[in-house]
């Protein structure tokens, strides 16, 4: 396999040393997106948010400061994301206002769920609607 296949094979599942590459260029490169999407989500914050695929952690910090009196639960099922994760975010970790979790986890009820580039991740012909039954009621799911 070629050195650029491997690497944007990483994309969805960073392993290895090309995989480390991508975590942190994922914190980069999708800044601009996830910014946007914050910026459309309300003032007044969730006591409890999931975020699912968490990558190298830049939108858990992001979610942190933006509700300072959330907890959030995020996951990733790369073992090289949630090390990035838990580096970028030793501080909310330390406070015990986020956990940062490997493999999948069950999300009980949870009033906001953060999920960028859904599509990939979820199958079906429309997988928001999987994805919103995950919510408490009167929860929201951000899928972009």
């Amino acid at each position: 396999m070629g050195i650029w296949k491997a690497f944007f094979n990483n994309t969805r599942k960073p392993e290895g040393l090309l995989g480390k590459c991508m975590v942190g260029s994922m914190n980069h490169a999708h800044a601009a997106l996830a910014d946007w999407g914050l910026s459309h989500l309300p003032e007044t914050g969730p006591a409890k948010i999931a975020e699912l695929g968490c990558g190298g952690g830049r939108n858990i910090r992001a979610l942190l400061r933006k509700y300072p009196a959330a907890t959030i639960t995020a996951l990733d099922y790369s073992e090289i994301a949630v090390e990035k994760a838990k580096s970028v975010n030793r501080e909310g970790l330390q406070a015990g206002r986020c956990q940062i979790l490997q493999g999948d986890v069950s999300l009980g009820m949870v009033r906001l769920i953060w999920r960028p580039h859904l599509k990939p991740y979820i199958s079906g012909p429309d997988p928001r609607i999987a994805f919103w039954r995950c919510t408490a009621p009167c929860g929201q799911a951000v899928p972009f």
